[in-house]
């Protein structure tokens, strides 16, 4: 895939990852998309939190948190089992696999370690999960369908409540190339929400959303990872895509804030890692467009021979912290095949 700056439009946190871009383009299996490498086979994680009053603003994450508290794979890097040991005991899920003639897994099964209901069924088709259903206490909750194009991207997306009826729908298209040029989605009535389009010829992004009847809500278009016409119904000072974020690969991303009045406030981030493969960041640092540094986190770790971190320090700056403060400290046991 040619390089290319990478938006995401988002109310909330976004996660800067560049292994996230790598993972598009080479099939990864679950320990891998958990972050680690070689033959786990079973993690264990003490996160000690020092109740450090810190919150960065909305968008890329400095702070990285920790994904797999308690975790277990098969040799293929299948997870297992997931959640994290409470003082009643484990609190998450076991999850049975059913795999075919060939090894390949074709049906997940999550089932509450506290209870053993069954809360989560899945089936996998050669892309990915195609149908999956929820329940609460053994009824069914929610379920959903997905389906995909001829060279395995999401192009479509249903979403169903506990009687069957569609509650919401998402269609997805996507070059060979792997550009996502467009996204819709419809609630249940088929009003449409939402759409971001890419035109990857001029390198531009545009968003509207819409409420329920229809009207306007906001839009938004970027040409070459920059704000160029911005506008939103709601004073509200927070709304799902006046959020914009550009990861722009070696590190570096940029982050706008964007207001009601048709301002927005440019942030640049960038990151530096303590391994080739880009899953450590040993620094993430937020700064404002005159240069001046806002947020910050920093962290040391403890590797094994795969490069996995079992033990890590995390500091962070802001606002009211000037000064390097610690945030949170972590140890690990992991177990290899």
């Amino acid at each position: 895939m040619r390089a290319r700056y990478r938006v995401v439009l988002v109310a909330g946190l976004a996660l800067m990852m560049e292994s996230i871009c790598a993972a598009q383009k080479t099939p990864q299996t679950e320990a891998e998309q958990d972050g680690f490498a070689g033959p786990v086979k079973a993690v264990s994680t003490v996160v000690t939190s020092f109740q450090v009053q810190w919150q960065q603003p909305d968008g890329p994450t400095l702070a990285l948190p920790v994904f797999c508290h308690v975790c277990e794979y098969d040799p293929d890097g299948t997870r297992t089992r997931n959640g994290q040991t409470t003082d009643t005991g484990f609190t998450g899920e076991n999850i049975q696999l059913t795999r075919d003639g060939n090894g390949k897994v074709i049906e997940r099964r999550g089932i509450d370690a506290m209870t053993g209901e069954l809360f989560r069924e899945e089936i996998l088709g050669p892309y990915g999960v195609t149908q999956e259903k929820n329940y609460n206490h053994g009824a069914l909750s929610s379920s959903q369908i997905r389906h995909y194009d001829e060279n395995g991207n999401l192009s479509e997306w249903l979403c169903f409540d506990a009687k069957g009826n569609l509650s919401d729908r998402t269609h997805y298209t996507t070059t060979k190339s792997g550009d996502t040029t467009e996204e819709t989605n419809w609630d249940s009535k088929g009003q449409m929400k939402w759409q971001k389009l890419y035109d990857p010829v001029t390198d531009t992004d545009s968003m509207v959303t819409f409420d329920d009847a229809g009207v306007l809500k906001l839009s938004v278009v970027a040409v070459k990872g920059r704000v160029t016409s911005f506008w939103k119904q709601s004073e509200e000072p927070r709304e799902f895509g006046d959020s914009l974020n550009w990861f722009k690969g070696d590190g570096n991303a940029e982050s706008a804030r964007c207001h009601a009045g048709g301002s927005c406030d440019r942030s640049l981030i960038h990151y530096e890692y303590q391994d080739p493969p880009h899953r450590n960041p040993t620094s993430a640092e937020w700064r404002d467009d005159q240069g001046r540094l806002l947020y910050a986190a920093y962290a040391e770790y403890e590797e094994d021979q795969y490069r996995n971190w079992t033990h890590r320090k995390v500091w962070v700056i802001g606002p009211d912290l000037p000064e390097r403060t610690l945030y949170e400290e972590d140890s690990r046991v992991i177990v290899y095949w």
